[in-house]
C-alpha cells in the first residue's frame, strides 16, 4: 500500500478496457462473484451462438459468394472472440496478479514528470480502445438496423418479403418464427454488442499493458540519467570517487530490480497472449480481405457503408497489437542506448561491470513474439500488403 495521494496514473489505468470487461463480467479479479460468472456465461453463450451459426451459414452458402462473405466476416471475428474470452476466463487469477504487479510498478514512481508521461501513454491507449468500441458499435448498429430499414421499405412499398435477421445465420426454424422471432433478433443484437465489448476489452487490455510496460522502461531510462546528472552536477570530474561509485551502485540496484521485474512482466504478457495474438494475426488477413471484397461485390450502398465501418474496426484491432508490440520493443532497446550515453567511463571497474550487465540484457529487444509473427508496425504493413495481394488475386476470378 502506497501512502499519500493516489498517483495520477490510477485514474486512467485500463479505463476503457476495464469498462468493457466489467460489462462482460470478465475483468480480472481475485475472487469472482456469482453475478460476474453469470454475466460472463451469458456473454460467452451469445457470442458462441453467433460464431457457430454464422460460420455454418457461410459454409452452407458457398455458391453465393456475397452471402457467404457476409456470414464469414462477423462469424470469424466472433469465433476469435470466443477463444480470447476462454483464455481470459481460465487464467483470470494470473491476469489479476499481472494487473496488480503492473499497478504497483506504475504507482511506485511519484515524480510529476513520470506520472505525466504515464498518463499520456495511458490516454493514447485508452483512446485507441475507445476508437475500437466506437467503430465496432457503429458496425454492429448498422448490421442490426439494416434489416429493419429494408423491411420497413418493403412494407411501405407493399413489396413481398419479410423482416430478416441482422446477421446471416443458421438457426432452428422455431427460433425464426413468431412469437420467438423478436427474441432471436434481440439475441443476435446482444451477440454483436458483446463481441464489440469483448475485443475492446481484450485488445484494449493488450495495448494498455504494452504502453504501461514501455512507460516503465522510459522511467528506468530517466532514472539512469538522473544518477549521473545528480552525482556529476557542475563538478566535471575526470573519474568518480569511491564514495560516488558506491552511491551509483546503490541506486543501480533499485533500477536492476525494476528492470528485471518489467522484463518478467513482459514475458508473462507474451506467454498469456501467445495463442490470442497468433490466432488474431492468422485471421487478420482473411477478415480484411473478406470485408474489402464485400465492399467491392455488394451492390447495396447501405451494406457497403456497413463493411467500411467493419474494415475500420478490423484495421484498428490489428493496429492496436502492432502499435503496442512496437512500443515495448523500442522502449526496451532504448535502455541500452541510455546506458551507453551516460558517463560510465568515469566509474570504477566494479561499477562498470554492473552497468555492463544491464547493458547486455537491454541489448536484446523485449518483443511480444509469437510463432510466425511479432506484433510491430512493419508486421502491420506486411499484413496490409498481403491482404492487397489476396484481393488482387481473387478479383481476377470474379
Amino acid at each position: 500500500m502506497i501512502d499519500g495521494p493516489e498517483p495520477a496514473i490510477v485514474q486512467s489505468f485500463y479505463r476503457v478496457p476495464r469498462f468493457s470487461g466489467l460489462i462482460l463480467g470478465i475483468w480480472p479479479e481475485d475472487k469472482r462473484s456469482w453475478d460476474k460468472n453469470l454475466l460472463y456465461a451469458f456473454s460467452f453463450l451469445v457470442i458462441l451462438i453467433g460464431a457457430c451459426g454464422e460460420n455454418l451459414y457461410g459454409f452452407a452458402n458457398l455458391n453465393n459468394l456475397v452471402s457467404a462473405l457476409e456470414a464469414f466476416c462477423p462469424g470469424s471475428t466472433k469465433a476469435v472472440c470466443v477463444l480470447k474470452l476462454s483464455i481470459f476466463f481460465m487464467y483470470h487469477r494470473q491476469w489479476f496478479g499481472f494487473v496488480e504487479r503492473l499497478r504497483g510498478l506504475l504507482c511506485a514512481t511519484r515524480s510529476d514528470e513520470a506520472q505525466r508521461m504515464l498518463v499520456g501513454l495511458s490516454t493514447i491507449a485508452n483512446r485507441l480502445s475507445l476508437l475500437l468500441v466506437s467503430s465496432g458499435s457503429i458496425t454492429n448498429t448498422a448490421f442490426n438496423v439494416q434489416p429493419l430499414i429494408m423491411g420497413l421499405y418493403r412494407w411501405l412499398r407493399e413489396l413481398p418479403g419479410q423482416v430478416e435477421l441482422p446477421f446471416n445465420i443458421i438457426l432452428p426454424d422455431w427460433a425464426t418464427q413468431s412469437p420467438l422471432f423478436p427474441l432471436s433478433y434481440l439475441l443476435l443484437t446482444a451477440s454483436g454488442a458483446c463481441t464489440v465489448f469483448a475485443f475492446s476489452f481484450i485488445d484494449g487490455f493488450f495495448v494498455c499493458s504494452c504502453m504501461y510496460i514501455s512507460g516503465v522502461f522510459w522511467i528506468i531510462q530517466q532514472d539512469i540519467r538522473s544518477i549521473f546528472v545528480d552525482l556529476d552536477k557542475g563538478r566535471r570530474l575526470e573519474f568518480f570517487t569511491p564514495a560516488t561509485n558506491a552511491a551509483i551502485r546503490t541506486r543501480l540496484v533499485s533500477i536492476i530490480d525494476r528492470h528485471n521485474t518489467i522484463i518478467d512482466l513482459s514475458t508473462d504478457l507474451t506467454r498469456q497472449f501467445t495463442v490470442i495474438v497468433l490466432m488474431h494475426f492468422l485471421s487478420a488477413a482473411f477478415v480484411l480481405c473478406s470485408t474489402i471484397l464485400d465492399i467491392m461485390l455488394n451492390t447495396s450502398s447501405f451494406s457497403g457503408l456497413t463493411y467500411i465501418c467493419y474494415t475500420i474496426a478490423a484495421l484498428t484491432q490489428l493496429f492496436l497489437y502492432c502499435y503496442g508490440g512496437n512500443h515495448v520493443s523500442e522502449s526496451s532497446l532504448a535502455v541500452a542506448d541510455t546506458l551507453y550515453d551516460v558517463a560510465w567511463y568515469k566509474c570504477d571497474a566494479r561499477t562498470r561491470k554492473m552497468i555492463l550487465m544491464i547493458l547486455r540484457r537491454s541489448q536484446w529487444a523485449k518483443t511480444i513474439a509469437v510463432p510466425f509473427f511479432t506484433p510491430s508496425l512493419p508486421a502491420f504493413s506486411s499484413i496490409l500488403s498481403t491482404t492487397g495481394s489476396y484481393i488482387t488475386l481473387l478479383n481476377t476470378f470474379l
